[in-house]
């Protein structure tokens, strides 16, 4: 089952944008309820991740969608990569997770071009570039280099949920082998 990434809710027809977009139609926010429900955290975990500087607090104790975008990622980068390096590698992206004038992308826009990435049918480890390549074609580069900073991003945002479905379909074998060796002890 493909699930959004960082949810646990199940691929649809929507793409990554329309999906984000949908959870904001009837309000300013997602409270936390919601989001444990969406990404199968616990509030333990989300209030961690803003105490460390990972996501922005939430206003009025409701995330906004860059937030909820920013926890979609975190979420489903943590199992395969360090916190601190999903830190790093955002920060790389945009900044200070409180202070919106340093991004170069909204966290939902990267999200989104994550989505149409690995739900492309040619998306496989040797195509990644070139997919980032089409999903990209349109941004707009506000601050010189800002283009090659998400397309790095989405690199490797792409690569390691990669490196987690091949993961998983190692375990899978492994799971088959029997727990004998060739003369069957």
């Amino acid at each position: 089952m493909a699930c959004y990434p960082g949810t646990v809710i199940e691929k649809g027809e929507l793409s990554g944008e329309q999906f984000l977009e949908g959870m904001f139609m009837a309000g300013k926010g997602l409270v936390m309820q919601q989001l444990t429900e969406i990404t199968g955290l616990g509030s333990p975990a989300i209030f961690n991740w803003v105490n460390r500087g990972f996501i922005a607090h939430p206003i009025e104790r409701r995330y906004n969608k860059k937030t909820v975008a920013r926890i979609f990622i975190i979420n489903m980068l943590r199992e395969m990569i360090s916190l601190d390096d999903i830190k790093k590698l955002l920060t790389y992206v945009n900044g200070n997770p409180d202070d919106r004038n340093d991004d170069i992308i909204p966290e939902s826009k990267l999200y989104a071009y994550l989505c149409n990435v690995i739900f492309a049918e040619n998306f496989r480890l040797e195509t990644i570039d070139e997919l980032i390549d089409t999903t990209i074609q349109n941004y707009s580069e506000q601050i010189a280099g800002a283009k090659t900073r998400v397309k790095t991003a989405l690199s490797i945002i792409c690569k390691v949920y990669r490196a987690e479905d091949i993961l998983k379909d190692c375990k899978t074998q492994l799971d088959k082998i029997e727990n004998k060796n060739i003369f069957g002890r």
